[in-house]
């Protein structure tokens, strides 16, 4: 496996751990990525469950932080004003505390910040236009571009990742999607939306 970049940082938010834990492959993927892993404490505390059903609800903590796939990190104080303005922002720019948690936290750092839902998107696009966003497809494709996987296994965890988490897929990564798993699978997800092959 090709070696960690340590000036890479990824800041995750919710939603995209409970992709990676529903590909049944989360203690493969997160450490092929090509840089370190990082989720605000509000965050992590919205993961609750493993969509794979591989990982009992009681034990999911302890298998992703204690067991280092990825670092827990608690706001500072500079971190937990921007957390604040983002969470209180008048509708339609409010975020839910995970996604500012995790965008007070990547921002800070100078991290990519990994988001999937369109509104999040949205508002951090709009407010830190010159920060760096990826989704859950996105560091499925840089896994793949990396070979940082053999392509059955990236293909299988993409796969199940649709179909036990039921991963949205930005507009943007929707084609290679597609085309990573064939239209025979595509057409048995129905987060992919209307593909029918």
């Amino acid at each position: 496996m090709p070696e960690r970049d340590e000036s890479t940082v990824f800041v995750l938010d919710a939603s995209v751990l409970i992709n990676f834990l529903g590909s049944g492959a989360v203690e493969r993927l997160l450490p092929a990525l090509p840089g370190s892993v990082l989720i605000a404490d509000q965050t992590f505390r919205e993961v609750l469950r493993d969509p794979s059903g591989r990982i009992p609800p009681a034990d999911i903590r302890r298998a992703l932080a204690e067991t280092g796939l990825v670092e827990v990190r608690s706001l500072d104080d500079t971190q937990a004003l921007l957390y604040l303005e983002l969470a209180s922002a008048p509708d339609p720019d409010r975020l839910d505390d995970g996604e500012a948690a995790t965008v007070a936290l990547a921002v800070s750092c100078s991290a990519i910040t990994v988001l999937d839902e369109t509104k999040a998107r949205r508002v951090y696009r709009s407010r830190f236009p010159g920060h760096p966003l990826e989704s859950t497809a996105g560091l499925f494709r840089r896994l793949n571009e990396g070979e940082r996987l053999p392509p059955d296994d990236l293909r299988s965890a993409l796969y199940q990742a649709l179909r036990q988490a039921r991963m949205q897929v930005v507009p943007d990564e929707r084609e290679w999607v597609i085309r990573t798993l064939g239209p025979e699978l595509a057409g048995h997800c129905s987060s992919l939306g209307r593909y029918r092959g």
